[in-house]
């Protein structure tokens, strides 16, 4: 077997990711360690009197969509974290979509400088379990409401790909784009058994919360300067080409 990199992000993005990586002749694999669950409600969201909807992922679109009937919602400013919520959000109907790049803190100066956003309060549908707080990073000038409308559940175990690469030591990377999953990931390898990998593998996170998530003793860690997907996989493939092969 060959070195390989992995993306442990939820699917679909972790297939995105091996599929974008393969397209630079990257051997990449697929190992998502969480999963969306849907929360339901007998009623739709409220959003009378929103200027907007802030999607901080596309599992939030999804869950957003699942909870409203109509299509009054539509009319309403999608503020999304990149362009695949954003690809998202304008399959679900929203023709007003602005779009940021680096994360939800990255949003965020887009969303004050638009002015319906000042006047009006926003709703964000979010998971239920966040690392970082859009309604303290806008506040006091934008109210704005959260409602969960989704949870990421951890998948209990690896891919057998990726345990076959861990007993051959040809894992060569993994890219972290949460702190949560950064954080499951190294106890995978722990109940694996494969802690003592980790001097064989090189982190490529998205910023430095999501490395100290990770944990120690890894043979390198790489920062993204901004957390977008397209600088992970760019560092990806540069680590597979310049080290890997």
């Amino acid at each position: 077997m060959t070195a390989c990199i992995i993306s442990i992000r939820p699917q679909p993005d972790a297939d995105l990711d091996v599929a974008a990586l393969a397209r630079r002749n990257v051997r990449a694999l697929a190992c998502p360690l969480m999963a969306p669950t849907y929360l339901s409600s007998a009623v739709d969201l409220d959003v009378t009197g929103c200027a907007g909807v802030i999607f901080t992922s596309r599992h939030a679109v999804e869950g957003f969509v699942n909870r409203m009937t109509g299509t009054a919602w539509q009319a309403l400013t999608a503020y999304c974290v990149g362009r695949a919520t954003a690809r998202r959000a304008a399959q679900a109907g929203f023709t007003r979509i602005m779009t940021g790049q680096g994360g939800g803190r990255g949003l965020a100066p887009l969303i004050r400088d638009d002015t319906p956003a000042m006047l009006a309060p926003l709703l964000w549908p979010s998971a239920a379990q966040i690392s970082f707080d859009m309604v303290a990073e806008l506040a006091p000038d934008i109210d704005v409401r959260r409602v969960p409308v989704y949870e990421m559940n951890p998948v209990n175990s690896l891919s057998p790909l990726v345990l076959e690469a861990l007993q051959e030591s040809q894992l060569g990377g993994v890219i972290m784009m949460s702190a949560r999953s950064a954080s499951l990931f190294h106890d995978a390898l722990d109940a694996a058994g494969f802690a003592g990998e980790r001097r064989n593998i090189t982190v490529i996170a998205g910023s430095q919360a999501i490395a100290d998530a990770a944990g120690d003793e890894w043979k390198d860690c790489l920062i993204a300067r901004r957390p977008t997907r397209a600088r992970l996989l760019a560092i990806a493939s540069l680590l597979y080409h310049r080290r890997l092969t």
